[in-house]
């Protein structure tokens, strides 16, 4: 079985562009989505359309997509997320509609594939949403976990672990990488084993012209895209 695998697109609807036709041309038999489909920028809705046309998507909510649902009751939580991550929350709530809400709103917080011996998170088996495991963090305690491949998303970064019996992937960010390159997915073979993480490139001096249109003021959304080693002209 060929499975793509992405994570972490965060309204970036200029990227996930990209790694949606790459995708496609990948011909995989099934797609896992880790979660994060809102956040930071704001092409949310256009990116949860694009999702529904993937074939054999199994999709699992991250923690920016359950921050923006509890948002939408918690006048103080919206107020936070924005002082802290930009505007991209409140432009969502202002426009949703009660089909891309029922969307976000019946995202599971994990998925398993046991023929396969293969679970996904967003954050971690312990804590699905909030955890973070990075490529550095203590692996030991994956090792007791009753899986042959653990997907996970959240830190933005790629990851292949092989720990004894198990082994912990991470495809690193659709949307916003924070490791150096560009946008990541991942393919994995379960017949050979054979993992690849691929890079894709996009315009990001257009989303920094959106970021301006929008007049998002909060500094790391350009300041994390300076992250990428190379500007696509």
């Amino acid at each position: 079985m060929k499975l793509g695998v992405f994570s972490d697109i965060h309204g970036n609807l200029f990227s996930f562009e990209n790694i949606y036709r790459e995708l496609v041309k990948e011909k995989c038999d099934m797609h896992l989505f880790l979660g994060d489909i809102c956040g930071y920028y704001y092409r949310q809705k256009e990116i949860m359309d694009m999702l529904k046309d993937i074939p054999h998507l199994e999709t699992i909510a991250g923690n920016h997509d359950a921050m923006f649902l509890e948002s939408l009751e918690d006048g103080n939580m919206m107020k936070s997320y924005t002082d802290k991550y930009g505007l991209s929350f409140r432009f969502l709530k202002e426009t949703i509609d009660p089909d891309h809400l029922d969307f976000l709103r019946g995202l599971p917080r994990e998925f398993h594939l046991e023929t396969e011996g293969i679970a996904a998170f967003h954050g971690s088996p312990w804590d699905p949403i909030e955890e973070y495991i990075y490529p550095d963090s203590p692996m030991e305690r994956f090792i007791e976990l009753p899986f042959k491949l653990v997907f996970l998303g959240h830190t933005h970064r790629p990851m292949d672990k092989k720990l004894q019996d198990i082994r912990v992937i991470n495809p690193g960010s659709a949307g916003q990488p924070r490791n150096g390159g560009w946008p990541t997915y991942a393919v994995y073979d379960t017949r050979t084993k054979e993992l690849q993480i691929k890079q894709v490139q996009y315009n990001v001096n257009a989303l920094v012209d959106e970021i301006k249109k929008r007049k998002d003021e909060n500094p790391y959304l350009i300041r994390v895209l300076h992250r990428i080693k190379e500007w696509q002209n």
